[in-house]
């Protein structure tokens, strides 16, 4: 706090400099708090990096798991679009598409927009059924509630599977059009409607333009289906139809298979994807381990300095036993056997991923386990040669354990498993609450002796005005006094 007075302007003493000093001194009480914080805060960060490299090497081996080892290309087509995803296997099929989905539409004329259509003081009900649905759209109309416009903005507001809107096709011709979200027969609508006379013979009189199912012409056999987007087909292949296939010649029968343009749909394998995945692993787990080794670096104190204070560039979880043992299990995994996997294939080392001991790469297994190294030829022969056998490493096999199902134990325990009945909470979130609730604890301690020091520097500047005043007086008394006597010689 600055100081509101003179101080020091009539006794000429340093009283400024002096508080100054005091107060300098004073907030050192302040550091041992400050620095608690500051531990806290750098526990925070550095268990926040490592949930974070935790989380993405969970990721990348779920990717493993439903796209990498289950990879397959597929090709690109004008009349549909073919999505392959978990359970596709390779193979070729014969496609045309003869007609696309298209939905249900109601529309009903009139010849104003705004006007109302009822001419009594009745209420109308208006409930419209969709096929595949079992839940009816229901509305219900006041007589002012009757045009167009309303009626649209009554049964959009619903927020259901029917959209209404009102078109105009002249000064004199305006349609209110009810169309359903769902293609084809399962979402044929239902209109009922009673109430107002004028309201329902208007409303009974809509014109329909029926939907049409999806039909398409596979290897030569008709397939029908409600949507344009099916995924129930072909196992693990959504298509998605884009337009329907041009006849070969004009004039052919369209209800023939062999008169349209057929399009090949070719699903083959891909190994590219599983690579970039185990890559990306390798390439995430050395991310991990550089985080661990930032956020546990220790540096030994200086034997001939007599400072007990830890050193500065230690890293926030130098000396932290879960983190400790989070590494060391992770370690194990990633550089075990898994001899169930296959007779070739049992390790990370088999597929020409090593670990690098003091920057060199060998395949024992003892002592320290350093960051991972891919020798991509080899790894690129074995997803060629033994595809199934790296699956079984990463992913287990016939019930026993692969790297996936190891490391999925660590995560579970460490990051929590959500998905579980019980929603168990791991050891990061439970070390995070703590510190939390560490640093917030620190901080009302920070205030409350903060509070305390502008009390005790209030009071001791308080004291210093007093004496600047006494001493003031007094050399105005000595003045005074002075002069007197000088008056008398």
């Amino acid at each position: 706090m600055a100081s509101t007075n003179f101080l020091g302007v009539g006794s000429g003493l340093p009283f400024d400099q002096w508080l100054a000093d005091e107060r300098k001194g004073i907030t050192q009480k302040l550091n041992p708090y400050l620095q608690k914080q500051s531990t806290y805060k750098g526990q925070i960060s550095a268990w926040g990096s490592i949930s974070s490299a935790l989380s993405t090497m969970k990721d990348n081996l779920g990717k493993l798991e439903d796209e990498g080892f289950n990879g397959v290309s597929v090709s690109d087509n004008k009349t549909f679009k073919a999505t392959a995803g978990s359970g596709a296997i390779p193979n070729s099929y014969s496609i045309a598409v003869k007609q696309l989905a298209t939905a249900h539409q109601l529309s009903v004329s009139h010849g104003s927009r705004d006007k109302q259509i009822a001419t009594s003081a009745r209420d109308t009900t208006v409930k419209i059924s969709l096929e595949g649905s079992d839940k009816p759209l229901e509305v219900t109309l006041k007589p002012d509630e009757t045009s167009l416009e309303q009626i649209a903005k009554k049964i959009n507001a619903q927020k259901s599977d029917v959209v209404a809107e009102v078109i105009t096709v002249s000064d004199t011709e305006h349609k209110l059009v009810l169309t359903s979200k769902k293609t084809g027969d399962a979402g044929k609508m239902t209109m009922e409607v009673s109430g107002d006379g004028e309201v329902e013979k208007k409303l009974s009189g809509a014109v329909s333009d029926e939907p049409k199912n999806a039909e398409i012409f596979l290897n030569g056999k008709l397939v029908t289906r409600s949507s344009n987007t099916i995924s129930d087909l072909i196992g693990g292949v959504t298509l998605e139809l884009r337009e329907v296939s041009e006849l070969k010649e004009s004039g052919l029968d369209p209800t023939k298979p062999a008169s349209y343009k057929t399009e090949s749909l070719t699903i083959t394998e891909d190994t590219s994807k599983v690579k970039t995945l185990i890559e990306e692993f390798v390439k995430n787990y050395n991310s991990y381990l550089s985080t661990v080794a930032s956020a546990t670096k220790y540096t030994a104190p200086d034997r001939e300095s007599q400072s007990t204070t830890p050193d500065s560039t230690n890293g926030a979880l130098f000396s932290d036993g879960s983190l400790r043992r989070l590494t060391t299990q992770l370690k194990s995994t990633v550089g075990g056997n898994y001899p169930d996997a296959d007779a070739l294939i049992q390790s990370l080392g088999s597929i020409g991923i090593t670990v690098k001991f003091d920057g060199k790469i060998g395949d024992e297994r003892g002592g320290i386990l350093g960051e991972l190294s891919i020798d991509s030829k080899k790894l690129d022969a074995a997803l060629k040669d033994n595809p199934k056998a790296v699956e079984a490493l990463f992913l287990g096999k016939d019930g026993n354990d692969g790297i996936k199902d190891r490391m999925e134990g660590i995560f579970n325990t460490y990051l929590g498993d959500k998905s579980s009945i019980t929603k168990k909470e791991g050891v990061i979130e439970t070390a995070l609450e703590t510190l939390r609730e560490q640093e917030k604890r620190i901080g009302k301690q920070i205030t409350a002796v903060e509070a305390r020091i502008e009390e005790t520097m209030l009071r001791r500047e308080k004291e210093y005005q007093r004496l600047d005043k006494a001493i003031s007086d007094m050399n105005n008394m000595q003045s005074q006094l002075q002069s007197s006597l000088a008056g008398l010689i």
